[in-house]
């Protein structure tokens, strides 16, 4: 009888490390993005629903590129703006902008990427925009915007 009560006690300490091993934390919460002072900045899109509205703060040197990675799903009918609007042009000008799809080996409707690239033209303190609506609906609500200011030494 005892035999039996102590093998009862150990198959129950038995589950319940078990069952105390197979616990996970809680997640921590989103911290809002808020990129300072960079050169390159890349926002995945998985970002945006928690924070629609996002501001960057960047700062290169006269000469230098800047790049903005921000994710992007044609497939929704939403679309990043090709042109970013630049508030002074003299100050920098954007070269190129791309889309990067998220390659053959992913599924239809899988996000991609779209990367600007600016050149810093003359010191000076610059604002863009970008905006990731459907252009089609006038006052779309269900819209997501990046707005960086740049400083350039």
């Amino acid at each position: 009888m005892k035999r039996v009560r102590w093998y009862l006690v150990l198959l129950s300490a038995g589950i319940l490390l078990l069952v105390g091993g197979c616990t996970e934390e809680p997640s921590p919460p989103v911290i809002p993005v808020t990129p300072t002072g960079y050169s390159d900045v890349s926002i995945p899109i998985e970002t945006f629903p928690d924070q629609p509205h996002i501001d960057v703060v960047m700062s290169t040197v006269v000469g230098g590129e800047l790049t903005v990675t921000l994710g992007s799903n044609p497939t929704t009918g939403f679309q990043w703006l090709e042109y970013a609007e630049i508030s002074d042009e003299s100050i920098i000008k954007q070269v190129s902008h791309e889309f990067v799809g998220p390659g053959i080996d992913k599924p239809p409707g899988t996000p991609g990427e779209e990367v600007w690239t600016f050149k810093a033209l003359k010191k000076g303190t610059v604002t863009t925009f970008l905006e990731y609506s459907r252009p089609w609906i006038e006052e779309d609500a269900d819209h997501w915007t990046v707005t960086i200011t740049t400083t350039i030494k």
